[in-house]
C-alpha cells in the first residue's frame, strides 16, 4: 500500500559507503549560522567599459565563504545603472571567512562574460556593521585588472548598504539540539526522521530566489516538434533557484560525469564531435539561462517554503496549457522536472518529458552548461495523488538521483533531503529516493508521471 511505502521512506535507515567523500556521517559537522548578513546593491557608477561600441550588460556576483549569489543582468545598463538588488547570507561571526567578495560582470552573448571590476570587503569592516543602525552605506570602489597587461585600473564603484544581525530564532536552537538533530542522521532507529523533523521546522529559512527564464526559441521547437502546432506555442521555461548550505551539507563533494554511461561518453569524450556537442550545449545553456535576461523575459520569485515553489510551478504549468485543455485536468496532472545542483549553489531545472524537443531542452548536461561535474542531479515531481496526499491534503516533494549523465550516488540522498529541509522547511513532506527504489515507480504511476 502507498501509506506503508511512504512510512518506510520516512523511517528508512541512513545508508553509508566506505571511502566516499562527504558520506552521511559527515553531516554531523554541519553548523547552523547564528546570524545573517544583508547586502543591498543600489547603483553602479562609472563602471569600466568592457565592450567596444555598445553599452555593457552588467550584473553583480557576491561570494561569502562557500556561498555565492548573483543578480540579473541589466539590459544595456551601461556604465551608470541601477541594480536595486538585495541578498541575504547565513553568517557566523565566530567562523570568519576571508571577507565578502563582490564582482561586477558584463554579460556577453556567445562568449565568456567579462569582469568589469571587483572588490573585497574585509571581515573586520563587516563585523563593525552589526545591526541596521550601524550599517555601512556608501561606495564600494571596484578594481579592473587588465587581461593583457595585468595592471589594475579604476573599475568604477557600487552604492551599497551592508550590515549583519543576530537571528533570535537561531538562539532557541541550542548546541545540544543541533547535535541531536544531526547525529540522528547516522542512527539506525526506525523513527529517525520523525525524531528530528519537527526540530528542523523551528530553524528559520533563508530567503531563496528563483529566476524563471522564458526561452522563445525553445518554445518554438516545442510547438513544432512536440505539439505539431504553432498555435500551441508557449515559451520554454527554465528555473535557477538559489540554495543555501550546499557546501556545508555536502562538504565540498562534487560528482563528475558518468564514464560508464554511453550518452555521457559522447558528450564528454576527447574527439571533435564531442567538443562540438559541448559547444552546442554551452550555447543552448546560455540561451536558456542568460540570453533571456537581455530580452527581459524573466520573473524573479521569493521562495520561502516548499509550498511557494509548488504554487509557482503549478501556476506556470497551468499557464502553459493551451485553451483547449481542461484546467482541472491540468492542475491534477504532475509534471516531472530534471535538475542539477551546481557548485555555485544554484539549482537549475526545467520540465521534462519523453517528447523530443522537451527531452533535449531538459538534459542534465544542458542544465550544467556541459560542465564536467556537479554537486548532485536527478529528477523531481510533487506527489499530489497518492493515498497519503489525499488523506493529509498535503503534496510532497519527491526528488531522486535519476541522472545517467552524472550518476549521483544514492549514499548522498540523506544529505540531499537535509539540504531541501534546510532551504524549504518541513511544512510539506520531502522524499529523497534512489532511482531504483520501487516506491519511486509507485508514486510515479499513481501521479501519472510521463
Amino acid at each position: 500500500m502507498p501509506t506503508k511505502s511512504l512510512r518506510r521512506a520516512f523511517s528508512k535507515k541512513s545508508e553509508t559507503t566506505n571511502g566516499v567523500v562527504g558520506q552521511s556521517q559527515e553531516s554531523s559537522s554541519f553548523q547552523f549560522p547564528p546570524a545573517v548578513l544583508r547586502l543591498k546593491v543600489l547603483h553602479g557608477s562609472n563602471l569600466y567599459q568592457t565592450d567596444v561600441g555598445s553599452k555593457i550588460d552588467p550584473y553583480v556576483e557576491v561570494t561569502l565563504g562557500s556561498d555565492s549569489s548573483r543578480s540579473i543582468a541589466v539590459l544595456r545598463g551601461g556604465r551608470d545603472c541601477t541594480f536595486n538588488w538585495s541578498v541575504t547570507f547565513p553568517f557566523d561571526p565566530s567562523r570568519v571567512p576571508d571577507g565578502l567578495n563582490i564582482t561586477v560582470w558584463d554579460q556577453d552573448f556567445g562568449t565568456k562574460d567579462d569582469v568589469v571590476g571587483h572588490c573585497t570587503i574585509s571581515i573586520q569592516s563587516i563585523l563593525k556593521c552589526e545591526t541596521k543602525a550601524r550599517a555601512f552605506r556608501g561606495e564600494a570602489r571596484l578594481i579592473h585588472t587588465s587581461r593583457l597587461s595585468g595592471r589594475d585600473k579604476n573599475g568604477g564603484s557600487l552604492d551599497i548598504e551592508l550590515y549583519w544581525e543576530k537571528n533570535s530564532v537561531f538562539q532557541t536552537v541550542t548546541t545540544s539540539l543541533r547535535e541531536s538533530m544531526l547525529a540522528s542522521m547516522a542512527l539506525s532507529h526506525d523513527n529517525v526522521l520523525e525524531n528530528y523533523i519537527d526540530k528542523i521546522a523551528a530553524i528559520p529559512i533563508a530567503r531563496n530566489y528563483c529566476v524563471t527564464n522564458f526561452n522563445k526559441l525553445g518554445g518554438v521547437a516545442q510547438a513544432i516538434i512536440d505539439k505539431h502546432k504553432m498555435s500551441d506555442y508557449t515559451p520554454f521555461r527554465t528555473y535557477r533557484l538559489r540554495l543555501w548550505h550546499v557546501d556545508s551539507v555536502f562538504h565540498g563533494f562534487r560528482k563528475g560525469w558518468n564514464q560508464d554511461y554511453k550518452a555521457a561518453q559522447q558528450i564528454y569524450g576527447p574527439k571533435l564531435p564531442s567538443k562540438t556537442m559541448r559547444a552546442g550545449l554551452r550555447f543552448q545553456n546560455f540561451m536558456c539561462y542568460s540570453n533571456d535576461h537581455v530580452n527581459k523575459d524573466h520573473d524573479n520569485h521569493e521562495i520561502l517554503r516548499l509550498a511557494d515553489l509548488y504554487k509557482m510551478l503549478q501556476s506556470y504549468h497551468l499557464a502553459a496549457a493551451s485553451p483547449r485543455h481542461n484546467s482541472k485536468k491540468m492542475l491534477s496532472s504532475c509534471p516531472r522536472y530534471t535538475y542539477v545542483i551546481m557548485p555555485d549553489s544554484h539549482m537549475r531545472f526545467s520540465i521534462t518529458s519523453k517528447k523530443i524537443a522537451t527531452d533535449f531542452l531538459s538534459k542534465h548536461a544542458l542544465h550544467a552548461g556541459a560542465a564536467t561535474e556537479v554537486v548532485y542531479s536527478g529528477e523531481f515531481f510533487f506527489d499530489q495523488c497518492s493515498k497519503r496526499a489525499k488523506e493529509t491534503g498535503k503534496v510532497a516533494l519527491v526528488i531522486d538521483n535519476n541522472s545517467g549523465t552524472f550518476g549521483p550516488p544514492k549514499e548522498k540522498l540523506d544529505l540531499l533531503k537535509l539540504l531541501m529541509q534546510l532551504n524549504f522547511g518541513t511544512d510539506l513532506p520531502i522524499l529523497a529516493l534512489d532511482r531504483e527504489d520501487p516506491l519511486l515507480k509507485e508514486l510515479s504511476d499513481v501521479n501519472g508521471i510521463e
